[in-house]
C-alpha cells in the first residue's frame, strides 16, 4: 500500500505488514475515570489495520477551567488487528461545585459513539453497533460489541466563525454563525 508508512516499492505480495500514521490521535489527558469498550472477534465487518474511534458527541472540552464547554471529542481509540480489540475511553471530570476544575472527556449517560477509518480506502465510516453487552451509553459497567455494519461518514454541520481574517475565525466551522 503506497499510503502505509512502511511501503516497500519492490514489493509484488501484500505481507499484511503495512502500518500507519494514526488517524485517531487522542488529544486530552488521563483522568482516572474509564469506559471499557470490547470488539469481539466475531465482528466480520472491520479489516485488519483498520481504526477505531471512540467518540461523545457532546463530550466536556472543558479543560483545567470551568468553562463548561461541550461538543464532540475523540475520547479513545485503538487499532484493530483481527482479535479481540479492548479500547478505553477517557471520562471527564467537573470538580467546579467544589472550587476545583473540569478535565475533558465523555459525560457519563452520554452515547458511544464509533467511528472507523480504513487506511486501505483512505475512508472514515460512521458505525452502528450491535452490542452483547451493555446498553450503549458511557458509565456501563462494561460494552462489548459483537457487530458492526459501517456507512460512509459525512461530518455534520459546525457552527462558527467561517471568516479566516477574523480572530475567532474557526477553520473547522462549516456554517458562519454571525461571531466573527
Amino acid at each position: 500500500d503506497p499510503g502505509a508508512m512502511n511501503y516497500d516499492p519492490e514489493a509484488t505480495i501484500d505481507d499484511g505488514s503495512c502500518y500507519y500514521e494514526s488517524y485517531y490521535e487522542v488529544d486530552i489527558g488521563w483522568t482516572g475515570e474509564s469506559q471499557l469498550l470490547i470488539f469481539q472477534d466475531s465482528i466480520t465487518s472491520l479489516e485488519v489495520g483498520d481504526e477505531v474511534g471512540l467518540f461523545d458527541t457532546s463530550g466536556l472540552l472543558s479543560d483545567q477551567t470551568c468553562d463548561g464547554i461541550y461538543g464532540e471529542l475523540l475520547v479513545g481509540s485503538g487499532v484493530w488487528d483481527g482479535d479481540q480489540l479492548e479500547v478505553v475511553g477517557i471520562g471527564s471530570i467537573d470538580n467546579c461545585a467544589w472550587g476545583g476544575f473540569q478535565l475533558s472527556g465523555y459525560v457519563e449517560g452520554h452515547d458511544v459513539t464509533v467511528r472507523v477509518y480504513r487506511h486501505s480506502e483512505a475512508q472514515e465510516y460512521s458505525v452502528d453497533l450491535t452490542l452483547s453487552v451493555g446498553n450503549g451509553l458511557y458509565g456501563d459497567l462494561m460494552i462489548a460489541v459483537s457487530e458492526m455494519d459501517l456507512s460512509p461518514y459525512v461530518a455534520e454541520d459546525i457552527y462558527g466563525c467561517t471568516d479566516p481574517g477574523a480572530m475567532n475565525y474557526d477553520p473547522e466551522a462549516t456554517i458562519d454563525d454571525g461571531s466573527c
